[in-house]
């Protein structure tokens, strides 16, 4: 892919920024900023990193160590008057899980029969927070939990599926190892932030259950059930899993500031970069991405790149994000998904968002680089009202044409499940481009009154980007359009069009503030209709 000056300088600056703003908002925050100012009726202080027995009856006020698994039954059973409660640390550096080189403290969880090792932390408001151990390393958490065996058991329960009586909880501060599913959320208003899943100690790589590749970090990081609200998760980081990373369920959700597929600095330095040996077995083992379930959750600000599973060769490596069918009138915004936080354009081995049979969804100002298939997936019979804008697709190959697929993978896919009028409509054409000033129509027999048209600068290597998005304008009733471009194009660059609609209709029985795009590249004084070229 070629690169110039003017509006790639200028993306570069962006960019820059932009990796800025995440450089001050780390997925591990020291203590002195990550725990907010509360006022806890009661405090249990963990003392062991022992487990030393794993009753369902034992607690911290009747049996001495307090270990874990003891405060969570103490806490569980406290009276509201009780609430809300601390389960912070206090084990001593010659406890037997104290690792001096890493100043840090793993705590080995025996297994129980119940397919959950702790019991559900019930009664809500109930902290856990690895933070508050003294001493140790900063750049991480302090307390690793380490899952019993195989890592076939999981780990924390959040709350129960009872309206308004158990929210509130707060996990910070942990690491997690040897789990299935490590967190699972059932209950409203939770907290979860500051941990490391499915990582190593020292947070370099990926922690394998029973040291099989194909077993990954372990099925989820985070798991929410349906009907659950309001849930926070951020400054986490998830690696490896060969299920999804984070399952988010219920609606009303929010998923923010998190690293996931990457180690524990944001990166991924065991990326190959032979392209044979790409998303092979070879490659870094970033595991899944997101699944989203239900309606209205917000999901922003993360860096997503590396995402790969260790599974059959016919098999799909799994999207970054997969959205459902019912996950209406939810937010996808400022993500970088294949550049990790050093800005290294490092990938992805699926598709970048899958949004099939979605509807009203909000794909906002994304950057998408170097995502193995396409890096939005538009298809299914009722895709309706989704708004794309902003987002930046780069690619230095050409996209790839699928075994036995209908059509190749594109920057943007219109793919063949759509209704017919959606994924033949044309974008807005270009009709002059002459210094800084552009003027356009409607596509070609696709009448756009009144459509929000935004143009894309590219480059003319043949493979189908947006690089950087140069103005959005309303189209009139007629569907024709002026913009003004922040500076005229050089050689070896052009414009590409998205157009969104104003109103139902304007494509057959789809609804108003749907997108549709990229389209073919113009350049000053030629319409590319690739590959060949027209005067």
């Amino acid at each position: 892919m070629k690169r110039f000056s003017h509006f790639w300088g200028f993306l570069v600056l962006c960019v820059g920024g932009l990796f800025a703003l995440y450089s001050g908002t780390r997925p591990y925050l020291s203590p002195a900023t990550a725990a907010p100012l509360t006022t806890y009726a009661t405090t249990i202080t963990v003392d062991s990193s022992r487990d030393v027995s794993t009753s369902l009856s034992e607690r911290c006020d009747t049996h001495t160590p307090c270990t874990l698994r003891r405060a969570i039954v103490q806490a569980r059973l406290l009276a509201p008057a009780e609430r809300p409660v601390l389960i912070q640390f206090s084990i001593p550096i010659t406890d037997v899980g104290y690792v001096p080189a890493l100043q840090l403290w793993e705590l080995e969880i025996n297994s129980t029969a119940d397919p959950a090792v702790f019991r559900t932390m019930e009664g809500g408001q109930i902290t856990i927070d690895g933070s508050t151990q003294p001493n140790g390393r900063l750049s991480g958490p302090k307390i690793v939990l380490v899952g019993p065996s195989t890592g076939n058991k999981n780990g924390l329960i959040v709350g129960v599926n009872a309206t308004g009586t158990h929210d509130g909880n707060v996990v910070r501060g942990l690491g997690f190892q040897n789990f299935k599913d490590y967190i699972t959320v059932n209950s409203n208003n939770n907290l979860l932030e500051n941990n490391w899943f499915g990582l190593t100690s020292d947070g370099t790589a990926v922690y394998l259950r029973a040291n099989n590749p194909e077993d990954g970090s372990g099925s989820s990081g985070i798991a929410f059930t349906s009907g659950n609200t309001g849930n926070i998760v951020q400054h986490n980081v998830f690696l490896g899993f060969d299920g999804v990373a984070a399952a988010v369920r219920g609606n009303g959700n929010i998923f923010r500031e998190n690293w996931v597929g990457t180690n524990a600095s944001g990166l991924v330095p065991a990326k190959q970069t032979d392209p044979s040996l790409l998303c092979t077995t070879v490659d870094w083992l970033g595991g899944g991405g997101l699944s989203l379930d239900g309606p209205d959750h917000l999901i922003e600000n993360n860096v997503m790149a590396g995402l790969r599973q260790e599974i059959f060769i016919s098999s799909s490596q799994p999207d970054a994000i997969w959205v459902q069918s019912t996950c209406d009138n939810c937010t996808i915004q400022n993500n970088q998904i294949g550049l990790d936080e050093g800005g290294n354009e490092i990938g992805v081995c699926g598709i970048g968002f899958d949004l099939t049979n979605t509807e009203g969804v909000q794909v906002l100002d994304n950057v998408f680089a170097e995502t193995y298939h396409s890096a939005l997936f538009l298809n299914g019979a009722t895709y309706d009202a989704n708004t794309l804008r902003g987002n930046l697709i780069r690619r230095s190959t050409p996209w790839l044409v699928p075994e036995d697929s209908p059509k190749a993978d594109d920057a943007i896919l219109r793919f063949t499940g759509l209704p017919d009028p959606l994924e033949l409509f044309n974008p807005a054409a270009v009709t002059l481009i002459e210094g800084t000033a552009v003027q356009g129509t409607a596509g070609e027999n696709s009448p756009c009154p009144n459509c929000v048209v935004e143009l894309f600068l590219d480059d003319t290597d043949s493979i189908n980007e947006a690089l950087q998005s140069l103005a959005v304008v309303t189209a009139g009733a007629d569907g024709t359009w002026t913009a003004v471009l922040p500076a005229p194009l050089t050689s070896g660059q052009g414009i590409r069009t998205t157009s969104t609609t104003a109103q139902f209709n304007t494509i057959s029985n789809i609804s108003a503030g749907t997108t549709v795009g990229l389209s073919r590249l113009y350049v000053s004084g030629y319409e590319i209709y690739l590959p060949l070229v027209v005067k």
